[in-house]
């Protein structure tokens, strides 16, 4: 049930819902959007932060089943995943999913950043209904104790702040709820772009040809839709596309700068300066062409 699974990989904030809920109305498609848990099964203690030596056979066997058991149960044949922290372990997700194939869609890291702080300030405390079950149903027995702990301090922190430790959203970065103590929000949230973005280019690029290709939130247009299904092997499908056109906004991924201080831009600008430059050197336009033209 798991043959060439497509795993979406990109920053918090980044498109990664817009194009996992596009790739979803696939006919053959099953969507696992976000199994937080479920990926740390057997390393929990950790952050997401994980290397090729942490997918050890029994960390294998139940993420595998899992998804198996959710393809099937579904009715679908291919299995799309999307968990912004995966950018932080393509090499463990790799060895997970032997054969699966990596999408990776970047966003203007200028608009990233501030969407992160947004939901930062948000959404590290408190949480939805629907997310405590899709959690509890992806917990097993032996996790609970590591998460008991988040629970509260989601639960509590607005009601209480500090009573159980900092706040926490996005990838768990290795020291993170130092990092939080440290940084001022919007250096911790740069810092989280910057992994992010970083790390998935840097191991997706070293795969095997025709593993990994990357794409623009900004430049997402039908053309480059259809390249995405073809480059996943899947059948260019008119429902996806009929939904691109209902909900995609070309506006919305540049809107994040109407509301931000132009001293705010600068001091982003200036904290993922580094990241860009790299970027440009070889952009996720040529990395796409080259994937596409294997």
């Amino acid at each position: 049930m798991l043959r060439k699974p497509i795993v979406i990989l990109g920053s918090p904030r980044s498109g990664t819902t817009l194009l996992s809920n596009l790739l979803k109305f696939h006919p053959e498609v099953y969507l696992a959007e976000e199994p937080r848990i479920l990926w740390k099964y057997g390393n929990d203690g950790k952050s997401d932060l994980l290397h090729a030596k942490d997918a050890r056979p029994e960390v294998c066997s139940h993420i595998r089943n899992e998804f198996s058991r959710q393809v099937a149960e579904h009715g679908a044949t291919r299995l799309v995943e999307k968990t912004p922290s995966n950018c932080l372990r393509v090499n463990f997700v790799d060895r997970v999913l032997e054969d699966c194939i990596f999408v990776h869609i970047v966003r203007d890291g200028v608009q990233s950043v501030l969407s992160i702080r947004d939901f930062w300030t948000r959404h590290s405390t408190g949480m939805k209904p629907q997310r405590i079950f899709q959690r509890l149903r992806e917990l097993e027995l032996r996790q609970a104790p590591y998460y008991f702990r988040e629970f509260s301090r989601r639960a509590l922190g607005q009601f209480a702040p500090g009573m159980v430790g900092p706040p926490a959203w996005g990838p768990r970065l290795p020291g993170i709820e130092q990092m939080y103590r440290d940084m001022d929000l919007l250096e911790l949230c740069a810092a989280q772009w910057r992994s992010c973005v970083e790390m998935a280019c840097r191991d997706g690029r070293s795969l095997p040809e025709g593993r990994y290709t990357e794409c623009r939130l900004e430049e997402l247009c039908e053309e480059e839709l259809i390249q995405i299904m073809e480059f996943c092997e899947l059948e260019p499908s008119r429902v996806v596309l009929d939904e691109y056109r209902r909900i995609y906004d070309p506006s919305v991924p540049r809107g994040r700068t109407v509301n931000a201080t132009s001293d705010e831009i600068d001091r982003v600008e200036e904290l993922i300066a580094p990241t860009t430059t790299w970027l440009a050197r070889l952009s996720p336009m040529d990395i796409h062409r080259m994937a596409m033209a294997v």
